[in-house]
């Protein structure tokens, strides 16, 4: 399977993507790239610095699958990044899944991809009124919304979020087995064995590591 691209941008949320991006990586070995406009450190929303492993003008877009844009507390800078925004403009009609959640998909309607598109996100309703190219006619109050090629999210539902992007690159036709979140758990549930040939193989990196 092709990469999968993750933007970065100042006050980007981690909590938001981390679910799906470490599923991606650990249970389906795929290969993400970290990008940003440029080169330079970017400080998440809890204070993490975060190096780009490569910058907007170097991805070539068919050599990914997916984009994933994360959330941020605080939208000015990336809603004032020409850059970033030039990017997505170009994602227009490409065959290509973009997942965005919190605010993320404001990103996308000032880079027109939300014009014809159903979506949602945690997205202040007093911005409907304040950026005019928010269509508010569009949006509607869901958790979780896949229209076309695009799924938007709101922030808390990360875990759906993650979910529904797996399902969408046809990954998996059930991701139970990658997210496991209920209102109680059985002893059962909460107690972990790996089998003979996967505790050599953790024994063996172990060692080779030491």
């Amino acid at each position: 399977m092709k990469k999968v691209l993750c933007i970065i941008y100042p006050n980007f949320s981690i909590y938001e993507v981390v679910g799906l991006t470490s599923t991606l990586a650990l249970s389906f070995g795929i290969e993400i790239d970290y990008v940003g406009s440029d080169r330079g450190i970017i400080t998440s929303e809890d204070g993490l610095a975060c190096q780009p492993t490569r910058t907007l003008n170097e991805v070539v877009i068919e050599d990914y699958s997916c984009v994933i844009l994360p959330g941020m507390i605080d939208i000015a800078p990336a809603l004032h990044d020409e850059k970033l925004i030039s990017f997505l403009r170009s994602l227009y009609q490409k065959e290509i899944l973009i997942a965005a959640i919190s605010s993320a998909p404001i990103l996308l309607a000032k880079a027109g991809l939300l014009k014809d598109t159903k979506f949602t996100g945690g997205i202040w309703q007093n911005f409907f009124d304040y950026f005019e190219f928010l269509p508010r006619e569009n949006f509607k109050a869901k958790a979780v919304l896949q229209d076309k090629n695009i799924i938007t999210a709101v922030g808390f539902a990360h875990q759906e979020f993650a979910r529904k992007v797996i399902l969408g690159l046809g990954l998996a036709e059930n991701t139970d087995n990658y997210f496991k979140e209920q209102n109680e758990y059985s002893e059962e549930d909460l107690v972990f064995t790996l089998s003979d040939k996967e505790f050599d193989e953790v024994k063996q990196s172990i060692k080779n590591n030491f």
